[in-house]
Formats: structure tokens, C-alpha cells, sequence
């Protein structure tokens, strides 16, 4: 990333207006006559100049042997990177996961073969048991090993070297990785415990010669530092060790340089420094590896890096004879401080340039600033920011500038003929290019408003590349010559702070889009503590319900068995005064008057039928109250065998009062055998889809309301099942909410009017706990006109 600081001053200068270059000239020559240097004053700037050419040429060296070294040791990272995720796709193919040894032995072996950075694999038990590819079962544990530990953690580890169990005496690395159920779910794995580990075994020879190929020219060696700053891989053996073999760390080293060193690399940091070590004045550049907790270090000779230095040094020498001359050295050192004066002034110009483009989070804004500010700072004809489409080979041209006259170019535009694939290259060499707009022109425009040319010398085009890897490009178009190598450096520092700009922006949108996915998260856990405390009361209110019913079943039943004999005794009582009329016709006056008074035929006729009426309401009240305790006990452990067919009579009749008098319910049965199930709970699902088809129902105005209940024994390829049906001529299901009818708390209900289950735990119920399947169909124009349909199968068992 580039920065002003590290782009020449004098290259800023000719972006400047000329107006700002005679300020510069006013200020020198009133500088030449203050100052008028002398000789002294001239060989001082010319070793401070000196000094600062040459701290800076160093600085450059030390940035450029860095970023090799950080490439090179990034190739290290990569390497180590792909032998874990090697590893870790070994650990999750069936082979492996079947966590059997016979069948993964065979796999694992031509893995070996196949991969050749291994030495061996190993399959580990959760109880630190293992077999290997090289002698089969092992007869030594390795639970207390930190990789296993790990990897039984859920993480793919690089371990620090260690002194195999199996392969006496040899150091090796192991690479291990958790190997999960085949059945888990990948989003819930952080919850699950690993089945076992997947080890992959590599020899730290192999390691360090890995190592071995970072290099910056003759006389340099690398080392790598674990997490105490233990050597593990180092020219010297003497100074590795390992996790079975300790070693001294560095950072107890006697030589202060070294252990300064290794404590820079044990706090995972990345640079260089110029030290000494072993009496050799030495360069170290050090960085962590991201795939394991080491860090590595390059030692260049310090020769090495400072050979460059001496043209340096030439020319310095050459410097101090013209140093002699006092006059040239006063104008010299007179430049120099009026220059450094103008290189400030140019610096806070775009300073203040970048500065204006990063001052907001919007990326329309962000952009058109950019567009403004570099055509009206550096008297531009056109600045044009567009996105490049490489599929298309288009650019469109999202914000401009356009110098007052000019017509705006917005639009996407391509080359004449089509896409060729060359378009960024050209733009890179800043080639004559025409674009014209890929779209048709509208008809109120010219041909020439659809159309731009870009001429070489007068234009700039410079990449800006964002994090989200998508390809802008910074236009700079002038009616002068432009786009000069100095010029075009200054454009991509500006081009950098932009995409800069761009990230912070793209930022601050994904903060809001976490902040909205923070709040639906919240309301949702708002939704699931009101549904826990009605299912909290729903299951209180079913508990008393149980008990209330075994209250009024005791005298239901006294009742009911006293009505029988009660009847038999009236039965009895009305045959003897039948009698008594047959044999006594004509009875006394004062037993005819009560006759009459009492209306005795009357009296026979209606009291058996008044008898009746309380057998059938008592033994109504009974079914009523079985029902109600049916449904409110809670199901055994086991499954038992239930008629379908009864259980929804048993739900109608608890739901009588709501489908009474308007609501006409059509039962189509079919003879079912009993099912294996859990009774109370497919009672629930039952006045679940009941209690809203009967919702439903009532909220349409329609003259006939009617809920369908359809019950048969249906096959398919996947064996017979028992279908229930329950459908209703109601209100519809908008198809937008049919896919997600099942989810939790999808209920358009409120909690006030909620009184069953929801719809997502029906679905539980019927799929996850009986194997079946629940369905909605709406509208359902066959059986009810309209409305919807829940079809609930159940498989025959």
C-alpha cells in the first residue's frame, strides 16, 4: 500500500497549478539572500544528507528484504497450511470416519502413497489408542500427547516436534485433526464431541528442508522459534529441541542480541533488525507463521544487504571534493531548505485531498468526492471512477467530473466489437482506446455523447482493487500531456487511499447489517420467552385438567350407576299402578281428583323418557370427561397401539361447543387398524389442525361452513401409511408463507388467543417423533372449495 510519504516529493510537484510553483520561487530567492551559507553550513547539509540518503536507501533494503522474506516464509505458511487441510479432508471421508481400522487401513495407505509428505497416518481412538499405516495397532497410548488433546478440542493442529513412539528415536511432526460422526450436522459440530483424530505424521527433516529453502543470497540461514522461543528447526542441532527433548530457549540466551530476537519472534511479530550475532554484524528478519505457533527467522549476512551501498559511498566521496567550492555549496544547501519547504506544502495539499475522501462512511459520497476534488485540484478535463466486468470486458462509468461545457459519459462502455479480453491490459499501457456504450443511445442523445476517447498521454487509468476483489479503475483525463510515470504514481497513492475508503465503507455496511441481524435475533428470543411461558401454562392448565377430570368422573360414574336402578324402580312403580287401574277401574272420588289434579297419564308417559334423557346426558358428560383426561394425561414411555378414528371423536367432542350450531363437520372414515404411537401427543397435533380449521371457518363471512375429515390407508414406494386429512373451505394460506407454515413461531396468532400447539411442533410430532409426514395444500378446490388442506400420514407399523 502505497503512502505520500513514500512517493517522491518532487514527483508531487508537477501536479501542481504554476501558480503554487512561482510561490515556490519567491520563497527561494528570499531564502538565498537571508541565508547566504556558508562553507561550514553546506558540509553539514551535505552529511546530513548523506546520512539520510543512506538511512533511507538502508530503510528501502530492509523493506525489500523483509517483503522476500515475507513472501518466502508466506510459501512455508501455505505449505504447512495445505498439509493440515490434507489432514483434515482425510479425517472427514467415510474411510476415516467409519473410525474402523481394517477398512480405513487400505485407504490410508494409498494416501500415503498418493501424498508423499507423510510418513505414515495414524487413526486414534478417543481413548489415545491408535493404529498406524506403518505397523498397524500400536501398543502405547497417546492421551496425554497436546495434538491429540487438540484435535479431541475440535481443532486442526500443527504440534511442536516430538519424539515418535513408534518410530524410536526419530523427531517428527504430527498433524491431527478431529474426525466427526458421520451424522453430525457441520453447523453444530462445536457442540459434539469428535468420534476420534486423524494424525499425520511428517519427519523434521522434512521440515527443515522446507525451512532450508529460505535464502537471501550467501552466507544466510533460516531458523524456526516455537511458542518458548525453542529452536526446532536450526543449522545448529545442538540448539533444537523438541517436546520429549528440552532445550535451552533463546530467550535465555547469554548473547542479549539473539535473545532480544527471539523475544520479538515469541511476541508473533514481524521485521527486521541489524544486530550481531556471534561477533558477525547481521540483518534478522523474522515473521509468525499463521498454520502453527512458530515463528521463522532469516539471518542475512550484513554484506549482503549493504552492498548496494556503495555508489552511495562514491558518490558521497565525489560530493565532498565539490563541497570545496563554498559558493555552490550555500546555493546547494539554500535549495534544499527551500525545497524541503515546498515538498511540506505539496504533501498537505493531497493530504488534504485523501483526507476529504475519507471523510464519510457513504460510498456514493466517498466517490464522487474523489471525482470533484482530483478535477478540480488538478485542473482536469474529465475524472471518472467505473467498476471493470472482466466477463464482459466493460467498464462502467458509475461517478464523474466533468470541466464546465463538457457532457457527462456515465454508462457502461465497451471497445468497438465486442469483448476482446484485452481491455485492462491496454488501459494498463495506456494505449489510445474508444469506448462506446454496449447499450443503444437514447434517442435525445448524440452519437457522440455515447462514446469516449481516451488518448495516450492525456489520460491516466489506475487500479483500484477492493477487498472485495471487485476491479475499479481511477480515470484522470486532461488537454495536456498527462500521465507521466511520476504522474501516474502520485494517482495510485491517491488510488489506494481510495480503496481504503471503499473498505472502511463496506465495513461500516456489513456493522449495519450485523446490527439489523443483532435485532431480529433479539426480537426472536423476545417471541421464544413468550412461547416457553404459554407452553409453561398450557402444560399447568393441562395438569389440572387431568385432575379436575378424575374429580368429576367419581360422581359422574355414582350418578350414572344410581340413574339404572332408578329406572328399573320407576319402571317397577308405574307396572303396579297400571295395575291397580286395571283391577280397580273406578277408584274413590278423592284418588280420581289427584289423578286428575296430577295428570298421572301424562306422568307415566313422560318420566321414563325424562329418565332417559338424564342416562344419555350423564353418559355424555362421561365420554366428555374420558376424553378431556385422555388428552390431558401425559403419554406413557412407550409407544401403544391407538384406533386413529376414536381419537378424533374423542377431539371432536371436546371441541363440541365451538362447531355447534354453524359449522357442519363431514367425518369420511375408513377402518383403520390400531397404530403404534404416542396417543396423547397425535391428540394434540388432531386439536391443533382442528382448532384452526374451525378459526379459519369463522373468519369468512360464508353461508356454509365445513371442515372435512377424511381417514384411509394410502401406499406409496415407501410402505403403507395411514393418512388423516383435515380440510376446510375457510380462509386461505398465502403461497409466500406455505414454505415456512412448519417453522417455529411462523403462527400469525398472538400468545392472548394461542391455545394449542404450534404448527412447527405438530411437525415435530408427526416427523421427527412418529416417522411420518404433515403437508398443506392450499386452496383445496376438491373437497371443501377452497380453504386448506393438512394431510397427516403416519406410517403403519
Amino acid at each position: 500500500m502505497r503512502s505520500f510519504a513514500r512517493v517522491k516529493w518532487w514527483k508531487l510537484t508537477r501536479l501542481l497549478s504554476a501558480g503554487f510553483k512561482a510561490e515556490y520561487h519567491l520563497r527561494y530567492k528570499t531564502a538565498l539572500l537571508i541565508l547566504g551559507g556558508t562553507i561550514l553550513a553546506a558540509s553539514i547539509t551535505g552529511c546530513i544528507s548523506y546520512q539520510s540518503v543512506r538511512r533511507l536507501i538502508i530503510a528501502n533494503l530492509e523493506r525489500n528484504a523483509l517483503l522476500e522474506v515475507r513472501e518466502r516464509g508466506n510459501k512455508i505458511d501455505r505449505w504447512i497450511g495445505t498439509r493440515k487441510a490434507e489432514i483434515e479432508i482425510l479425517a472427514n471421508t467415510p474411510p476415516v470416519r467409519s473410525m474402523n481400522w481394517p477398512v480405513a487401513q487400505p485407504y490410508l495407505k494409498s494416501e500415503v502413497i498418493r501424498l508423499k509428505e507423510f510418513q505414515h497416518f495414524a487413526l486414534i481412538a478417543p481413548d489415545g489408542s491408535y493404529f498406524t499405516t506403518k505397523f498397524g495397532r500400536a501398543l502405547i497410548n497417546v492421551s496425554d500427547r497436546q495434538h491429540f488433546k487438540k484435535a479431541m478440542a475440535g481443532e486442526v493442529y500443527v504440534s511442536d516436534p516430538t519424539i515418535s513412539r513408534t518410530l524410536k528415536q526419530q523427531s517428527i511432526v504430527p498433524i491431527s485433526a478431529p474426525v466427526w460422526s458421520s451424522s453430525a450436522n457441520y453447523l453444530y459440530k462445536t457442540a459434539e464431541k469428535p468420534i476420534g483424530v486423524m494424525n499425520g505424521v511428517i519427519s523434521i527433516e522434512r521440515i527443515a528442508e522446507v525451512v532450508g529453502k529460505l535464502e537471501y543470497g550467501a552466507g544466510t540461514y533460516a531458523f524456526v522459534l516455537n511458542s518458548q522461543g525453542v529452536p526446532i528447526v536450526h543449522p545448529d542441532a545442538r540448539l533444537m529441541g523438541n517436546i520429549d527433548k528440552a532445550a535451552p530457549s533463546l530467550l535465555e540466551s547469554a548473547d542479549t542480541n539473539l535473545a532480544n530476537v527471539a523475544r520479538e519472534m515469541v511476541y508473533q511479530k514481524t521485521g527486521i533488525l541489524l544486530t550481531q550475532i556471534n561477533n558477525a554484524r547481521v540483518y534478522v528478519a523474522y515473521l509468525p507463521l499463521e498454520q502453527a505457533e512458530w515463528s521463522i527467522a532469516l539471518v542475512i549476512p550484513c554484506d549482503n544487504l549493504e552492498k548496494e551501498l556503495l555508489p552511495l559511498n562514491i558518490l558521497a566521496a565525489a560530493a565532498a571534493l565539490l563541497l570545496t567550492a563554498a559558493i555552490l555549496a550555500e546555493i546547494a544547501a539554500l535549495k534544499l531548505f527551500a525545497l524541503n519547504y515546498f515538498r511540506t506544502r505539496a504533501e498537505a495539499f493531497f493530504h488534504r485531498l485523501t483526507g476529504r475522501i475519507r471523510a464519510c462512511l457513504q460510498l456514493d459520497r466517498i466517490l464522487q468526492t474523489t471525482v470533484d476534488e482530483l478535477g478540480t485540484l488538478l485542473k482536469l478535463d474529465r475524472a471518472i471512477f467505473g467498476w471493470y466486468d472482466p466477463r464482459q470486458d466493460t467498464l462502467e462509468f458509475c461517478w464523474e467530473y466533468c470541466r464546465e461545457g463538457l457532457p457527462g459519459r456515465l454508462g457502461i462502455f465497451g471497445v468497438p466489437g465486442g469483448p476482446s479480453g484485452d481491455l485492462a491490459a491496454r488501459l494498463h499501457r495506456c494505449e489510445t482506446i474508444l469506448l462506446h456504450k454496449t447499450a443503444a443511445p437514447d434517442a435525445t442523445a448524440s452519437q457522440e455523447n455515447a462514446r469516449i476517447e481516451l488518448t495516450n498521454s492525456r489520460y491516466a487509468a489506475v487500479p483500484v482493487l477492493t477487498q472485495t476483489n471487485r476491479l475499479g479503475y481511477l480515470f484522470a483525463c486532461a488537454n495536456r500531456r498527462f500521465a507521466t510515470p511520476d504522474e501516474v504514481e502520485v494517482l495510485e497513492a491517491i488510488a489506494d487511499s481510495l480503496a481504503i475508503a471503499i473498505s472502511q465503507s463496506q465495513l461500516h455496511g456489513q456493522i449495519q447489517e450485523e446490527l439489523k441481524l443483532l435485532e431480529e435475533v433479539f426480537a426472536k428470543l423476545r417471541r421464544t420467552e413468550e412461547h416457553l411461558v404459554q407452553s409453561e401454562k398450557m402444560t399447568i392448565i393441562g395438569q389440572l385438567a387431568a385432575e379436575v377430570s378424575k374429580d368429576i368422573n367419581n360422581p359422574i360414574n355414582f350418578i350414572y350407576g344410581r340413574l339404572i336402578h332408578l329406572n328399573d324402580y320407576i319402571k317397577d312403580l308405574l307396572d303396579i299402578i297400571r295395575l291397580y287401574r286395571e283391577q280397580y277401574p273406578q277408584p274413590v272420588p278423592r284418588i280420581a281428583k289427584e289423578i286428575e289434579t296430577l295428570d298421572l297419564d301424562f306422568i307415566s308417559e313422560d318420566l321414563p323418557q325424562l329418565l332417559n334423557f338424564l342416562k344419555i346426558g350423564a353418559d355424555r358428560i362421561r365420554q366428555i370427561v374420558l376424553a378431556f383426561r385422555n388428552f390431558s394425561l401425559p403419554d406413557e414411555p412407550n409407544k401403544e397401539r391407538a384406533n386413529l378414528n376414536e381419537s378424533i371423536d374423542n377431539i371432536l367432542l371436546l371441541l363440541a361447543h365451538r362447531l355447534e350450531p354453524k359449522i357442519l363437520v363431514v367425518k369420511e372414515y375408513n377402518n383403520l387398524p390400531p397404530i403404534l404411537c404416542y396417543p396423547g401427543q397425535l391428540s394434540q397435533v388432531f386439536a391443533s389442525l382442528l382448532s384452526n380449521a374451525i378459526d379459519a371457518v369463522n373468519s369468512i363471512e360464508n353461508s356454509a361452513q365445513i371442515i372435512t375429515i377424511t381417514t384411509d390407508i394410502v401406499e406409496d414406494s415407501t410402505g403403507r401409511f395411514i393418512a388423516v386429512s383435515i380440510a376446510h373451505n375457510g380462509s386461505r394460506i398465502p403461497p409466500e408463507n406455505q414454505d415456512r407454515i412448519f417453522d417455529p413461531f411462523s403462527h400469525t396468532k398472538s400468545l392472548k388467543d394461542f391455545t394449542g400447539l404450534g404448527l412447527s411442533v405438530c411437525y415435530k410430532i408427526i416427523v421427527k417423533l412418529h416417522g411420518g409426514r404433515l403437508t398443506v395444500e392450499s386452496p383445496v378446490q376438491s373437497k371443501t372449495g377452497g380453504g386448506a388442506e393438512f394431510i397427516v400420514e403416519l406410517p403403519i407399523i
